[in-house]
């Protein structure tokens, strides 16, 4: 355990030189201020002062703001399982099973990270563009696009956020921890489908995969699980306001034993995959 966790934390140590972690970074805060902004414009209609982190909430609920911003973590991951020179040491050092754990966790931390990430640029993005607050509570804004939804924040302004329930179910701070815990859960189990994918064919072709089933799960999603139970969809799963709506609550339970389930035939498969590789 104590490998894993090292060889996962000394593969984040070397983000400050590579190239591809510092693009996908700049991609994920370049999507969010594109996409967060005319939120942002709105407020400003309204005289309105933002909640810190309203950014990062509606980008990690918003349809079409959580398809573009995935693409910086998939740019961050794409490459799984990392073969580099010294990987044949690090095989023959540790095995198989502790290298692929090792991995699964550089997934998990980068994943988190890269939404944590989010978080504190939206509230930076925000502060850069108008008067921000961090009370724990949602700014009239807010309280207008969500519950009152007006026809012209969609005309004037390019911005929707139909999600009243969510809003009138969880404060600021409660909704943003869940943005990252969601956001982060579906960022790990696609990045661990690409890795899959990049072990079984040997090439990176796992990225490809990825933006099939990310563009798939949009798909379902835009067309409320027509032919396909949103229930069953990942990209439902990754955005928290999902899971309270007017047509229901939907169980948190069984979304746990959904992606545990999911995530450890991913391992397994991972596991098996690595067996073919020549040390």
């Amino acid at each position: 355990m104590i490998k894993t966790i090292r060889g996962a934390l000394i593969q984040i140590s070397s983000w400050k030189t590579d190239l591809r972690v510092i693009m996908a970074f700049a991609l994920g805060f370049v999507l969010l201020c594109l996409n967060g902004y005319p939120y942002l414009k709105f407020a400003a209609f309204l005289k309105s002062e933002v909640q810190a982190f309203e950014l990062s909430v509606i980008c990690g609920s918003t349809g079409y703001a959580f398809l573009a911003l995935f693409l910086g973590n998939l740019l961050l991951l794409s490459n799984a399982p990392f073969i580099t020179d010294v990987t044949t040491y690090e095989l023959l050092r540790s095995g198989k099973k502790q290298w692929i754990d090792s991995k699964i966790l550089y997934i998990v931390l980068s994943s988190v990270l890269y939404s944590i990430m989010l978080m504190v640029a939206s509230a930076v993005f925000s502060a850069f563009k108008g008067t921000v607050s961090f009370k724990n509570e949602w700014s009239y804004a807010m309280l207008e696009l969500a519950i009152k939804q007006p026809i012209y924040s969609v005309d004037s302004f390019r911005i929707a956020f139909p999600e009243r329930m969510f809003v009138e179910t969880v404060n600021p701070y409660t909704a943003v921890v869940l943005t990252v815990i969601c956001n982060s859960m579906y960022s790990i189990l696609i990045s661990m489908t690409m890795m899959c994918v990049n072990l079984l064919s040997s090439r990176n072709w796992g990225w490809i995969v990825a933006s099939l089933i990310h563009i798939g799960g949009y798909v379902i999603f835009a067309n409320a699980g027509f032919m396909f139970p949103q229930k069953y969809s990942l990209f439902c799963h990754g955005m928290p306001a999902y899971y309270i709506q007017e047509i229901g609550h939907y169980s948190i339970i069984g979304t746990v034993c959904f992606v545990l389930a999911v995530f450890l035939i991913l391992r397994e498969i991972c596991l098996f995959a690595s067996k073919r590789m020549q040390v």
